[in-house]
């Protein structure tokens, strides 16, 4: 029997000096906070969610089993969307490692092709990834929005797998094709380039449907205050792949180079194992993507388009003949998305991204050229990939923790009188945003911080003559350097976490898709500002320069997420207000 269930109304008794924290933010923003409390009343006695329940009559007995049969249908569709999700994410990232190898094995002794694939697949993404964003928003059914973007991912690859077999096979072998010539392996890999931008598109999308959309439905079905959890768990898959992928790929050519029916062509076969695995991998995500659908009603109702925005998104496809009015059709998404209140953390966010305090190509090539072995710098790389999935352990704890602690803070409310505030509204719809908003706070400036030691420790190694033998040279400055990278990485996967959860839970549901394509692509400029940073400041003696330049932009998303919360709840420091401040 299906019944709803219905939230009472609550009436909170409220003295002349106690104000509510969404009555601040009411005020902030020019609305009378008892008209819209009055206005919500009403709202208040409609079913939210309907669920399966029992009659009221029931015994307890079989209220335990019904909810023992719940919990284990949740589980069972959890277990569903972490296979599919993983499965998609292991692919993303093998492909995307692959295909750094692959470029140097068929184009040895220069970094161009590199370059320009990782440039092509930037604007791909900056110019094309609200696009995605959108479709994914107006597309009707979430499963098969999901399976088109498993199919179109998986295609994208196997053509470029396909290419990568015409490139990598040897001529002083028996070729399956005449001998290249240089244009037209050139023309080959523009075709592998323009593949790889669909691929990335299409990892994009999975993204937006997946994260931005699937996993905030089911939040509700699987338990109260459970989505961060959720974020968690898929972010530790998403890590654990990172780490993972690179490992995988490398072993496949050493792994063929000791057969002897493969050790002629490594990479070749190396090429054929990861098509295989995107030849075979949708089938098994589409199950599983498909077992967690058919077993969730929230998943199989279509989703929720707000009116006005469905009707300002035909005119603008409506009136995108020419390039001119495509263009301001895109500006106005982005005009929305600016006045929306997740775009200061998406600024900050993307300023983090700006870094290359990290260990990615230009640090590494950094340190390899100061007189590090690659020992010390794989070593090092590998503690700060297990800080990265410590994060997400970091997160849910310090949500945990921020709810179990309820501080008092407080405003001045005028000149005579001090207004004392309760941090929480204990309200059944809120979704843990006051503890996510704090946590990721705190992460900001805990990258801020570690990042210090490690501007620091570079500084030091580009200005001091290296004296110390091979190995891990100036220890003074080369250990600060190390431990500040490897610690910042918590702050970045625990603001990242919290970030999602604000594009999650902030933006409304017919956005959501849009404003996450918009995400992606201020992530892709600031991938491209990296580039371009790189290839200007060049010579390792210019990476102290990078270092600062990184540093400011950490502390400058540290500001912009500070003046959001400020904005938001009207404070950022919690004081516990003294006795004699009563009088």
């Amino acid at each position: 029997m299906l019944s709803t269930i219905v939230l009472p109304e609550v009436h909170i008794p409220m003295a002349t000096n106690i104000v509510s924290d969404n009555v601040q933010s009411l005020s902030q923003e020019g609305v009378d906070p008892a008209r819209s409390i009055a206005d919500e009343q009403p709202r208040s006695s409609q079913p939210l969610i309907s669920y399966r329940t029992a009659p009221h009559n029931r015994s307890h007995a079989e209220a335990g089993a019904e909810s023992g049969n719940e919990h284990h249908r949740a589980q069972v569709s959890l277990s569903g969307l972490y296979v599919s999700h993983f499965l998609s994410t292991w692919n993303a990232r093998v492909y995307e490692f692959a295909a750094v190898v692959f470029t140097v094995e068929a184009f040895p002794n220069t970094l161009l092709p590199a370059s320009i694939s990782g440039i092509a697949q930037c604007l791909a993404a900056i110019f094309f990834s609200p696009s995605v964003g959108a479709w994914a928003d107006q597309s009707p059914s979430r499963l098969k929005s999901l399976k088109t973007t498993i199919l179109v991912q998986r295609i994208a690859v196997l053509a470029a797998c396909a290419c990568w077999m015409n490139l990598l096979w040897s001529s002083n072998g028996t070729p399956p094709v005449p001998p290249h010539t240089v244009n037209v392996k050139w023309g080959v890999f523009a075709v592998v380039v323009i593949l790889s931008c669909i691929e990335r598109l299409a990892a994009g999308g999975n993204v937006v449907v997946m994260e931005r959309d699937w996993v905030p439905t089911l939040a509700p079905a699987v338990g109260e205050s459970s989505l961060h959890v959720l974020n968690a768990t898929m972010r530790r898959i998403d890590l654990i792949c990172k780490v993972l992928a690179p490992g995988f790929v490398t072993l496949l050519p050493t792994g063929f180079s000791v057969i002897s029916a493969t050790k002629r062509h490594p990479v070749f076969w190396s090429v054929v194992v990861i098509a295989a695995m995107s030849l075979l991998g949708p089938w098994v995500e589409w199950l599983s993507a498909q077992r967690v659908w058919s077993k969730n009603e929230l998943l199989q109702a279509p989703r929720v388009r707000d009116r006005e925005v469905a009707r300002e998104r035909e005119r603008e496809d409506s009136s995108t003949s020419t390039p001119g009015q495509y263009l301001r059709g895109k500006l106005s998404g982005l005009a929305r998305f600016y006045h929306s209140p997740v775009f200061l953390p998406t600024v900050s966010i993307s300023l983090m991204y700006l870094s290359v305090l990290t260990f990615s190509s230009p640090m590494i090539t950094f340190l390899l050229n100061t007189g590090f072995t690659l020992p010390i710098v794989t070593a090092a790389r590998l503690f700060s990939s297990l800080l990265e999935v410590s994060a997400t352990a970091v997160m849910p704890w310090g949500v945990k923790t921020l709810r179990s602690r309820p501080m008092k803070y407080w405003r001045r409310t005028n000149e005579e009188e001090i207004g004392f505030l309760d941090e929480y509204l204990h309200e059944p719809t809120n979704i843990d945003k006051a503890e996510i908003e704090r946590v990721g706070l705190w992460a900001a400036w805990w990258m801020t911080m570690t990042l210090m030691p490690a501007v620091y420790g570079v500084i030091g190694l580009t200005s001091t003559p290296n004296t110390s033998p091979l190995g891990l040279p100036l220890p003074f400055f080369s250990i600060p350097m190390l431990l500040g990278v490897a610690f910042s990485r918590i702050g970045l996967w625990t603001y990242d976490l919290a970030y999602s959860q604000l594009q999650q839970t902030l933006p409304p549901p017919s956005l959501r898709g849009e404003f996450t394509g918009i995400e992606q692509s201020f992530l892709s400029t600031a991938e491209l500002l990296q580039w371009v940073l790189t290839a200007v400041l060049s010579q390792p003696k210019d990476f102290s320069a990078l270092a600062v330049v990184s540093w400011v932009s950490i502390l400058g998303a540290a500001g912009c997420y500070a003046w959001f919360i400020r904005k938001r709840r009207g404070h950022l420091l919690h004081v516990k207000v003294s006795t004699c401040c009563k009088n």
